[in-house]
């Protein structure tokens, strides 16, 4: 079996020859599935991300009216929190992975009990919705500490069956492919 890092490589190798049309495309497929969702539908409380341009891009989610959304921000090496995202709302570019994310100060995280839905990104996913993201653990250590519903996002460039894992890994709850 390949190693975690061996798999990053190629994962990542083979998601830079789709084009930016396939990414557009995959995108709003996924975008759709999730606004056709139930747990979408019924969530009030939900934290999306931003994409890295490896990642689907769910900004159209974003303009969602009627729900509490949160953005994840990084604050330390080793955690990472859910803010308050509205509409509009001017983000700043972090130092870890490049990522655009709402601004720490005078901003209050949501506790991890208290989001009902998760969408998270990762490079891939196995069969059994264990995920293989970039490899720092931060959406590892939240999930141990939240019990919202998980739904994994990814373009699925590669399908792999069975993924290394660590005593930490959770599985997402639902896997959305385009």
């Amino acid at each position: 079996m390949e190693s975690k890092q061996e798999l990053r490589q190629r994962l990542r190798a083979a998601s830079r020859l789709l084009t930016a049309e396939e990414r557009e495309r995959w995108s709003a497929r996924i975008v759709e599935q999730l606004e056709q969702h139930p747990r979408w539908q019924a969530a009030r409380r939900v934290g999306l991300y931003r994409a890295l341009p490896d990642e689907p891009d769910l900004s159209p989610l974003m303009a969602c009216s009627g729900k509490e959304l949160y953005l994840p921000r990084v604050v330390s090496d080793t955690e990472l929190v859910y803010l308050p995202y509205s509409p509009g709302m001017e983000l700043e570019r972090s130092r870890h992975f490049g990522l655009e994310e709402p601004e720490l100060e005078g901003a209050q995280p949501i506790a991890p009990e208290e989001l009902e839905l998760l969408i998270i990104p990762a490079l891939a996913f196995d069969r059994e919705g264990y995920r293989l993201g970039r490899g720092k653990g931060y959406y590892d250590r939240y999930l141990s500490r939240t019990g919202a519903y998980r739904i994994g996002v990814s373009y699925g460039v590669e399908r792999v069956d069975r993924l290394p894992r660590e005593e930490w890994d959770l599985p997402m709850n639902e896997l959305i492919y385009p």
